[in-house]
């Protein structure tokens, strides 16, 4: 059973303490594209809510409405 804590131990200690460039960078760029998209994501929400607004205060404005 002690032998068993040991390599248990030893793996833990190994696996947090060393550093695997290859597959921390595989990682990051997973992350990059998985979100990379959220803030064009966000631009199209904001330019949709300003179109309809402009467009609602054109309509407005020709038909002698204030709104």
């Amino acid at each position: 059973m002690s032998a068993n804590i040991l390599d248990r131990f030893r793996a833990w200690f190994i696996d947090t303490f060393t550093y695997e460039p290859g597959q921390h960078a595989a990682d990051a760029m997973a992350d990059a594209t998985r979100w990379g998209w959220l803030p064009a994501l966000s631009g199209v929400a904001v330019g949709g809510e300003h179109a309809r607004q402009s467009h609602a205060e054109s309509v407005a404005q020709r038909s002698g409405m204030s709104g």
